[in-house]
Order: structure tokens, then C-alpha cells, then sequence
């Protein structure tokens, strides 16, 4: 049956749900039929159906998306985007890493991996109401997948579009630390720019999104960075008590700000 996607049934997880998301909104003008049961091997053999976390087989040629059988394998949402050339537009996401590793690893060597004792404190409830209604009757949830997996990589568009943004933006030393300047009002990107960079920028400065002034941001909560050391300057308009983030004014020079970077530094 042309358009048919077979997935494994019983409990339904992540990896196989988001899989045919991807793949439902990289075909927009197709209907397919989803069915959770086990595929036949006639149905593994034939190139129009797709196969997702289950058959125990990896080929794509044949559009059978499993990773059981292979722990270097990617779980099934990475190996169907690979398929469909999405999979460079995740590199940069945390969460698509995460999610990945937790589905072919599992929690407690993730726990081990994040330093924790458990990774429970990050569990979903609405993760798993919506797996279920998945796992009772993929239909029901079909226009909403489709949804789903469009604004996921549309999302991921637009940020690999920022973190190239960012890595065009100017940078300064103050102290013997980096100072990424964005004229944007939007900080998406810069996060993961700076993880990408061979010395990790301190503080990010761009517009501020609620008012005519910046935003001086310090990285990774750096708490040689303080900027309620500056919250008294006649410049600067509130400095959050934590220390890590503080807005100015109006758009003083930049060199002005600096200074106040330089001043926030320990």
C-alpha cells in the first residue's frame, strides 16, 4: 500500500512519533495511513512503505528506520531526518542530542552523563498524554503531527539563521574576556554560537526587546560577572539581583557600555 507508515505498537515513546512528524510535514501534500502493528516481510521489501522503530533493519533505500538492532545507530527521528536531508538543521539543538541519547541509552546513563542522580525532575506529563492519544489512534492526532513537525523545522530554520547571525556580530575583549555585540533585539542563537567558539564569549549586549536601551547578558551564569555592581550607575536602568543580566537607559555608545562591562567584571 503506497503511503503506508507502519511503527511498532504498544506503548508509544518519542522517537517513533516525532520520526513520522518529520516525515508528515516533509510531505505536505500526501496522506498517509499510519498503522502501529509489526511489519511483514514483504512490507520491509517494499520501497513505498515506510518502516519506523521497528523490523530490526537500517535501510534507508528501503525506507526501514530502525535502531534496536545497532546502539551506534541514531534513535528513529535521526535516522528519518537524515533521510530527508533535515538532519544538519538539528546539529546545533540541544534538545535533539538530548532526546536522541535518552532513547537509545536510557535515563540512568543520562543522569550519569548530566552529573545527576535522576533526570525525573525533567519528565513530561504532557509528553505523555499526547504519546497516548498517538499510541489510541494516530487520526485523531494526524493534522497535529503534521503541525507539529512543521514548526519544529521551521524553528530549527530560524535558528541555524541566528546562530549565523551571531557569528557575523562584533566582538570585544574586556578584561581578557569576549563581548559579543548583536545589533537584534532577539538573543535566540546566541547561546549556541557561543558554545561553538574556540574561546566561549562571557557577555552577549543587544537592544533591548522591552525598551530603548541594551541588554548586557553574562554566558552560562559566570559569576565573575556581576552586574548589580553597576546598579547604581546613572546609566543603567534595572540590574537584576542574581547578577546576570542588566539593562541600560537609552542606546548610550558602545564604549560606554563596555565600560559598564568592564566595571561588572570581578
Amino acid at each position: 500500500m503506497k503511503n503506508l507508515i507502519i511503527t511498532h505498537p504498544g506503548s508509544a515513546h518519542f522517537d517513533e512519533f516525532f520520526a513520522l512528524c518529520l516525515i508528515l510535514a516533509s510531505h505536505p501534500d500526501t496522506d498517509f495511513r499510519i498503522e502501529r502493528r509489526d511489519p511483514s516481510e514483504a512490507e520491509l521489501a517494499n520501497p513505498d512503505i515506510w518502516v519506523v522503530d521497528i523490523g530490526g533493519r537500517h535501510e534507508p533505500d528501503l525506507r526501514n528506520f530502525d535502531h534496536h538492532q545497532d546502539l551506534n545507530l541514531g534513535a528513529s527521528f535521526v535516522l528519518v531526518a537524515k533521510y530527508l536531508k533535515l538532519d544538519t538543521l538539528f546539529e546545533n539543538i540541544h534538545w535533539w542530542q538530548y532526546k536522541d541519547r535518552l532513547d537509545r541509552f536510557g535515563p540512568y546513563a543520562m543522569a550519569k552523563e548530566y552529573g545527576a542522580s535522576s533526570i525525573e525532575q525533567a519528565h513530561s506529563p504532557f509528553e505523555d498524554w499526547f504519546l497516548l492519544l498517538f499510541e489510541e489512534s494516530p487520526i485523531t492526532v494526524y493534522h497535529i503531527m503534521k503541525m507539529f513537525g512543521r514548526y519544529v523545522i521551521d524553528e530549527a530554520e530560524k535558528l541555524n539563521e541566528k546562530i549565523k547571525f551571531w557569528a557575523g556580530a562584533q566582538q570585544y575583549r574586556v578584561k581578557d574576556r569576549i563581548v559579543l555585540v548583536g545589533e537584534t533585539d532577539e538573543s535566540t542563537g546566541s547561546q549556541e554560537f557561543r558554545d561553538s567558539m574556540p574561546e566561549p564569549a562571557s557577555v552577549s549586549v543587544r537592544f533591548d526587546s522591552r525598551g530603548p536601551g541594551w541588554t548586557l547578558y553574562r554566558f552560562n551564569d559566570l559569576t565573575e560577572i556581576n552586574f548589580t555592581r553597576v546598579e547604581s550607575h546613572p546609566d543603567i536602568l534595572f540590574a537584576h539581583k542574581g547578577g546576570f543580566i542588566a539593562k541600560t537607559k537609552t542606546r548610550i555608545p558602545l564604549e560606554e557600555v563596555l565600560k559598564l562591562i568592564e566595571m561588572s567584571i570581578e
